[in-house]
């Protein structure tokens, strides 16, 4: 439903309804998918105490204009809408051509989406009906509307919307304090980086950073230990003592006792001694006879053995 196409229900009740003033409810919002599909969403609205009893289709057949009546782009879908104030009728559509809302107006300033270049401008007039050339009209139509919107949602940033309220990427007028017959915004195409993902990048930074820091303090560390081993006695060499508890020292284990087994005393480990060196026995020197001696006397006879009996 286009904005014053939508609003041709409006201008039926300007004509017949002039008691309606502050009654009417017009909330439409439009998000950009890209230049060929959009989302699309209107809710127009009547307060129930203007209603009475009737429905919202009841009330506009009574007045001259039907719901059925309203230009609906080919592809939404109509349902009934109902809040605490109002009563009336939201249309919506998904993945819609843009020319079918462009299609279904009848406004001299219909609903455009284009593309420029790396932006999306939006324009559109005739939203309240207040765009006609008579400005008593326009006076009129606007005054019947208790709350009239327009938002416009891009991928990208908006960076233009006079007489909008700007939020990132979203364009929101309030048809009600604008002069502006028409309406327009331009935002950029691209969306850019999602914060999640920066966020995201951020937090492996900051772990990266963490681990590379650990590598550097165990090396340091790792180069503080290096010099003091290397100056250690080594096991087995003079000077070394091992010391109940040292690593490598394994202290003399006794057997475990089996019953099983006859008691054995424990023998002490064999150790070989060296043999004991003794000094050579001298031998006297026999003298033959008639063999002098070194001095060159004659030796005394030998003595007689003894006598048998004796």
């Amino acid at each position: 439903m286009n904005a014053k196409r939508a609003l041709g229900v409006v201008g039926v009740l300007i004509a017949l309804m002039l008691a309606l003033t502050g009654c009417v409810k017009l909330n439409m919002s439009v998000k950009v998918n890209n230049e060929k599909s959009v989302d699309y969403e209107v809710v127009y609205a009547i307060q129930k105490s203007v209603l009475g009893e009737k429905s919202f289709d009841e009330f506009m057949e009574s007045n001259g204009s039907g719901s059925q009546q309203m230009d609906i782009p080919d592809g939404a879908t109509v349902v009934d809408y109902e809040d605490e104030k109002y009563k009336g009728k939201r249309i919506t559509a998904v993945n819609l051509d843009p020319a079918k809302i462009a299609d279904s107006s009848s406004s001299d300033n219909p609903f455009e989406l284009k593309k420029e270049g790396d932006f999306y401008v939006i324009s559109m007039g005739g939203v309240t009906g207040a765009g006609s050339g008579d400005a008593s009209s326009s006076a009129m139509a606007k005054s019947m509307f208790d709350e009239a919107s327009v938002t416009f949602t891009f991928p990208g940033k908006v960076v233009e919307a006079t007489g909008a309220t700007v939020d990132g990427n979203t364009a929101t007028f309030d048809m009600l304090s604008i002069n502006e017959s028409v309406v327009q915004a331009k935002a950029e195409a691209n969306a850019g980086i999602p914060m999640w993902i920066i966020w995201v990048l951020v937090a492996v930074l900051v772990i990266a950073a963490a681990l590379i820091l650990l590598f550097v303090l165990l090396r340091k560390r790792s180069a503080r230990q290096a010099p003091a081993l290397a100056g250690a006695t080594p096991y087995g060499q003079p000077g070394y003592a091992p010391q109940q508890g040292h690593a490598g020292y394994a202290p003399h284990q006794q057997p475990a006792y089996n019953p099983q087994q006859p008691y054995a005393p424990q023998q002490p480990p064999y150790s070989p001694q060296p043999p004991v060196q003794q000094p050579p026995v001298q031998q006297p020197s026999v003298q033959q006879p008639g063999q002098t001696r070194d001095d060159g006397q004659l030796p005394p006879p030998p003595p007689a053995p003894p006598a048998s009996g004796a």
